[in-house]
């Protein structure tokens, strides 16, 4: 295996580790403000539980995802025998 495809892996699975790690942040963050929010009263909870996720969970997820499928496609097209599909 070259050295273009291990080094192109490393990066997406390094990108992909970094979106988790700030996925653990944000939904450690929501459960700080579930507590904190039900120290005020069932009405404050319920206004902070009903509005997540919020949009950067969406965003990460959505990074996640679209990563995933980069290396996918990056592999087909670095290793063309290996994924069964034939090289231009």
């Amino acid at each position: 295996m070259s050295d273009e495809v291990l080094a192109r892996i490393d990066q997406l699975l390094q990108v992909q580790q970094e979106h988790h790690r700030d996925l653990a942040d944000l939904i450690e963050q929501y459960r700080a403000m579930a507590f904190e929010a039900e120290e005020n009263g069932p009405e404050a909870l319920y206004r902070v539980v009903s509005g997540l996720p919020g949009g950067r969970y969406h965003v990460l997820t959505t990074h996640l995802r679209e990563t995933w499928l980069v290396l996918q496609a990056d592999l087909a097209r670095l290793m063309p025998e290996e994924s069964g599909i034939e090289a231009d």
